[in-house]
């Protein structure tokens, strides 16, 4: 389950921490952000086994861990395993740099959790309290968030990493590109003639760096924004979601997504906004 949080315009004032992301036991989809993401980010691992690239460091992410990712800090995670699951949080608030620098929790990377029960129970908490038509929800929210994050400063030990290969520049720039013309046709002559490299070069140093194809890598990217628009966007049919991320046939949309999700489009609709 993966859930995104609104907020009434008069509630940024009032709320000074606000839960704007819950993910409950969520299979985790490879996220690339090489411009980061406008929220904080705290992922805990409760199975398998996943990668995590932040702040040029490279971090291995086993159940028990949780990784911190600071608002706009470049990034990416994937899952080395069958399966990844994780749980959650993300959140905005103008409390937030001084709240995360006093608890020790301004800095991106992994921790060890020392006890896990109690991250996992505020997060059940919060799924509670989500559930409920209360007046004051989201204050409510922001309260067991508070409760969350002054916990888990107490739990927490960094781990060590290694460092990363963020150098390569034609990597970058055909990151960057995918990212910002997901939604268009990207053919390979095109990154070649941004890049001044030749498609077969630019093939093998991207698969050297990243692991993936370059097919693969955009495939990637759509499906993640197809994955979020279906969510915050239920009343946009998924043809129009297929087509809006970049895909031409919704029939091949519904495959890989089903591939990578293990659920159709609209079943994955359903149990995230429900």
């Amino acid at each position: 389950m993966l859930k995104s949080f609104q907020y009434k315009k008069n509630e940024y004032d009032r709320i000074p921490l606000m839960l704007v992301l819950l993910g409950y036991e969520h299979n985790q989809e490879p996220v690339y952000r090489t411009h980061g993401v406008p929220m904080y980010q705290v992922l805990y691992c409760k199975k398998g086994q996943g990668e995590l690239l932040v702040d040029n460091r490279k971090y291995v992410i086993d159940k028990g861990q949780c990784f911190v990712i600071q608002k706009g800090a470049p990034h990416e995670y994937h899952s080395t395993s069958d399966e990844w699951i994780v749980n959650i949080v993300g959140f905005n608030g103008a409390i937030v740099p001084t709240l995360l620098r006093s608890l020790k929790l301004d800095s991106s990377g992994a921790y060890l959790l020392k006890g896990n029960g109690n991250f996992n129970s505020h997060i059940e908490h919060l799924l509670e309290i989500e559930s409920t038509k209360r007046v004051h929800k989201n204050t409510e929210l922001s309260q067991e968030l508070y409760c969350l994050l002054t916990d888990l400063s107490n739990e927490l030990t960094q781990i060590k990493s290694s460092t990363a290969d963020y150098g390569n520049p034609t990597i970058t720039q055909v990151i960057e590109y995918i990212e910002s013309n997901y939604a268009e046709d990207i053919p390979l002559e095109k990154l070649a003639e941004i890049t001044s490299r030749t498609p077969e070069y630019l093939c093998n140093v991207f698969k050297k760096n990243t692991g993936l194809t370059i097919v693969k890598y955009i495939n990637n990217m759509r499906l993640l924004h197809a994955s979020i628009m279906l969510i915050q966007d239920p009343s946009v049919p998924i043809v129009e979601v297929s087509k809006a991320c970049g895909f031409r046939s919704p029939s091949y949309f519904g495959k890989l997504f089903a591939k990578q999700y293990r659920v159709s489009p609209q079943q994955y609709r359903l149990k995230n906004i429900l």
